[in-house]
C-alpha cells in the first residue's frame, strides 16, 4: 500500500503527540543502569553519544549481569519494553571492547534489521510504557569474537515521526564457544583473535540524525554496510530504494547510499517475513581408504568446514562515526551468511525455526541445513555417502571408505566391510571426541 506525503506527515504529527513516556527501551540484553536508563531518543547535538551517558545517566557500577553473559556463538534476545514504535524503522547491533564507551570508541555491527524494528506496525502500539507487545528478535554473538567484556549497543531509526536515533547499551561478557559433545570447536573460534576494532569483517556502526545527516521519513532505511547477519522484518513496501541516498547533509548533498556489506547494492526482499541467514553448504572432503582393517571415520563427520573469504576493508563513507584507521585486507574466518528463502510460517521479527531434523537412511537423500539430534548419522546413496548432524548443522557429505557401506540405525550408523563376498558388520555407535572408531 502507498502513503501520500500528506498522510505520513499527518501520522508522524499524531506519532510526535505521543507521550515520551510511552517510548521504547531494551530489555534484553539488560541495559547499563536501567533503573536510571530513559526512553527518549538521543539529544539531536550527539551530546549524550553514546549509549546516552550524561550528567544524570552513567553506566553505574558498570557490572556485567548474569543474563548478559554468552558463549561466543550462541543467539541471544532483543526485546523491549514500551509501545512508541513510530511505525517500526530499522535497527543495529554492535558492540565495542570498551567497557565504558565514549566518542571514540569504533564500534562493530554483529547483526542488522533492516524495517519492522521494534515493531511493523503502521503507527504505535496501544499505549504503555511497560507494554511487551513490540517484536522480539534473535541475533548470534559471532564464534569469531574473542572472550572478554564488551558493551552491546541497540540503535533504531525510527520510520514516522520526528528524525532521532535511539540507542541503549549494555555491559555483556563473551566466553568460549561451548563445546558440543559430538563436535570439536569451531576452526573460526580459534582462527580469529584480532583485535576487535582492527577487524574488518565486521562492518562500522551507521550513524545519522545527531551529526547533521537527516533520514528521510517514511521509509525504513537501509544501511551502507550492514554486514553478513541482516534480518528483514518489516513490509517490503516501506524499505527504502537501493540507489537512494539514506541521510542527507544540511547542504543537500546527498548522504551514503545502502550496500550488502561489500559495497554493491541489494535486492528488495520478497516477503514480509523476516529471513535469518543460514550457513553456507561446505563442500565435501575427501576420504582416504583405510590402512587397517578397522574403519575410522575422519573428524569432518562431525564437524562442518568454517568458510571463509577476503574480505575489502570498508571505505568510510558520510554518516559514520568512523574512528579506525583501515588497514590492509586480509582473510576473513566469518561465515558468509546468504539469505535463505523465507519461511513463510516465520511471523516478523522472529527467526526460521532451526530445531527441525530429518533422519536418514540408506535408501534417503543427503540433508542441508540446521538439525538438533547432535550426533546423528545420515546414511545414504546405497551405503555410499555419510554425514552427520555436529553443532547444530548437518555436515559436509562424504563418501565411505573404499569396500565399506553403512546403514542406519536409529540415529547410529552400522558399518559393514565388504571383503570377498562376506559382510561383517560393525557397529558404530555417538561417542565423545572429535572423531568415532568403529567397536
Amino acid at each position: 500500500m502507498h502513503f501520500s506525503t500528506s498522510f505520513v506527515a499527518v501520522v508522524a504529527a499524531l506519532l510526535s503527540a505521543s507521550t515520551v513516556d510511552a517510548h521504547m527501551v531494551i530489555t534484553s540484553p539488560t541495559p547499563f543502569n536501567p533503573e536510571q536508563l530513559t526512553n527518549s531518543p538521543l539529544d539531536p547535538s550527539g551530546a549524550d553519544f553514546p549509549c546516552k551517558f550524561s550528567d544524570t545517566y552513567t553506566a553505574g557500577n558498570g557490572a556485567v549481569p548474569a543474563e548478559n553473559i554468552f558463549p561466543a556463538g550462541s543467539q541471544q534476545t532483543l526485546s523491549f519494553k514500551g509501545s512508541a514504535v513510530h511505525g517500526g524503522g530499522s535497527c543495529q547491533l554492535s558492540i565495542t571492547d570498551d567497557k565504558l564507551p565514549n566518542k571514540s570508541s569504533v564500534w562493530k555491527v554483529i547483526h542488522s534489521i533492516e524495517g519492522g524494528c521494534p515493531s511493523s506496525v503502521d503507527g504505535n502500539l496501544p499505549e504503555d510504557a511497560n507494554g511487551t507487545g513490540a517484536s522480539v528478535f534473535k541475533f548470534q554473538i559471532p564464534d569469531t569474537i574473542k572472550p572478554g567484556d564488551y558493551t552491546f549497543a541497540w540503535t533504531w531509526y525510527n520510520r514516522i515521526g520526528n528524525r532521532e536515533l535511539y540507542m541503549n547499551c549494555a555491559a555483556i561478557t563473551v566466553t568460549a564457544a561451548v563445546k558440543r559433545r559430538y563436535a570439536p570447536l569451531p576452526t573460526a573460534q580459534t582462527a580469529n583473535h584480532v583485535s576487535l576494532s582492527k577487524r574488518q569483517d565486521l562492518p562500522m556502526m551507521f550513524v545519522a540524525n545527531i551529526n547533521g545527516c537527516t533520514t528521510s521519513e517514511g521509509k525504513d532505511i537501509r544501511f551502507p554496510n550492514p554486514g553478513e547477519s541482516v534480518q528483514y522484518a518489516g513490509k517490503p513496501s516501506n524499505l527504502m530504494g537501493t540507489n537512494q541516498p539514506i541521510c542527507s547533509w544540511k547542504d543537500g548533498k546527498p548522504g551514503p547510499i545502502p550496500g550488502n556489506g561489500s559495497g554493491g547494492s541489494k535486492p528488495p526482499p520478497s516477503s514480509t517475513v523476516s529471513v535469518e541467514p543460514q550457513y553456507p553448504t561446505p563442500e565435501s572432503i575427501p576420504v582416504s581408504p583405510p590402512t587397517s582393517p578397522s574403519v575410522v571415520l575422519p573428524s569432518s563427520y562431525a564437524s562442518a568446514p568454517i568458510a571463509s573469504r577476503p574480505f575489502n576493508a570498508p571505505e568510510v563513507s558520510p554518516g559514520f562515526f568512523a574512528t579506525q584507521k583501515l588497514s590492509a585486507p586480509g582473510p576473513s574466518a566469518t561465515p558468509a551468511s546468504p539469505l535463505s528463502a523465507p519461511n513463510p510460517g516465520a511471523g516478523a521479527g522472529t527467526a526460521i525455526d532451526k530445531n527441525s531434523s530429518n533422519s536418514g537412511s540408506g535408501s534417503g537423500g543427503s540433508m542441508n541445513g540446521p538439525c538438533s539430534n547432535e550426533g546423528e548419522w545420515n546414511c545414504f546413496g546405497n551405503g555410499l555417502k555419510l554425514q552427520r548432524c555436529a553443532s547444530g548443522m548437518w555436515s559436509a557429505v562424504t563418501a565411505v571408505a573404499q569396500g565399506t557401506k553403512c546403514t542406519s540405525n536409529s540415529g547410529d550408523i552400522d558399518i559393514s566391510v565388504v571383503k570377498r563376498g562376506v559382510v561383517a558388520p560393525a557397529k558404530m555407535h555417538r561417542r565423545r571426541g572429535h572423531g568415532s572408531h568403529l567397536s
